[in-house]
Formats: C-alpha cells, structure tokens, sequence
C-alpha cells in the first residue's frame, strides 16, 4: 500500500469520501472541519471494532452532522449526547471531537449490552436504546412502541444500508 504524507493511500481516500459525506449532511462544514470530523469518525469506529458507516448514519440522523446542534430536550453536539450521558462519559458535549468520542463509546456499549441477539435485533435494540434509553427497550423487550423511536431506528439502519451500497 503507497503512502501520502506517512498516512496510508486507502485509509487518506476513505476520509475524503466520508469528508465528502458529511459535507452533503451539512454543507456548512468546510472541507477541514469535514475532514477532521471523519478522521475523527474512521479512527473512533475502529478503536471500538463499530462499522465507521453505522456511525456516520446515526450522527446524520441525530444532528446532521451539525457539531452545535441542540435538542428542546437539551440534548447537545454531533451525537446528540444528553448532559447525563456526556457526564457518564466523562466528554464535552460541546466540544466536537469529544462528543463523537462518547457517541461512538455509547453506541459501541449499546451494540455490547445487546450482543445475545442476532444481528439485527442487535443492532435495532442499541439504536432505539440510543435513542430512547435502555429501559424503555428492557420494558418494551425490544423497540419500544414510540414513533418517534421507530422512525429513527429505520432511519439510522436505512442510511447505514445505503452508505454501505445495499
């Protein structure tokens, strides 16, 4: 494999087209802060063995790729992180880099604590409990019966197919 400036041609291509991405979710992001914030997105995804596409759908759905994006229900930054989580997760929201840090850490935590399912309950309980906490999935015993939850998770999954080419 060559080599660009000490990084490796394929890994230095992969961050361009995930660059490339997230300028398409956010066309504000200048092309330094997009590629930043994909680096960012491979190397954080990779540290915790989570498909980088699965988290650049789930931050897409959550923000838009918007680092200064706020909830009405104060949920703060790229992932959408609630003071209790980013408090839990020892990272500031409001600080990009360290809010995909814990986002990718949460997911990845998700993806553990539900790793006795197939895959696709797997993955379909982490993203609902993303979103609508651990216990509304552990009462429902699966997604939980709120629109809103069911919409995202379709939303993440479909965005996640579709960044994969499926």
């Amino acid at each position: 494999m060559g080599t660009l400036d000490s990084v490796p041609v394929a890994f230095s291509a992969a961050v361009l087209a995930y660059a490339a991405a997230l300028r398409v979710f956010d066309p504000a992001l200048g092309n330094g802060e997009a590629q930043h914030l994909a680096t960012r997105a491979i190397v954080e995804s990779d540290a915790v063995h989570v498909d980088a596409r699965l988290v650049v759908a789930l931050i897409a759905v959550e923000s838009s790729w918007r680092p200064d994006a706020l909830s009405r229900a104060g949920a703060r930054g790229l992932g959408q992180l609630m003071p209790a989580t980013a408090a839990t997760l020892r990272v500031d929201p409001d600080d990009p880099a360290a809010n995909l840090h814990g986002s990718v850490v949460h997911l990845a935590r998700l993806l553990a604590r539900y790793g006795m399912f197939a895959p696709q309950a797997r993955y379909e309980r982490a993203l609902a409990a993303y979103n609508a906490g651990t216990g509304s999935v552990a009462r429902a015993g699966g997604i939980p019966p709120y629109r809103e939850t069911q919409l995202y998770v379709r939303r993440v999954i479909g965005l996640w197919r579709r960044l994969c080419g499926l």
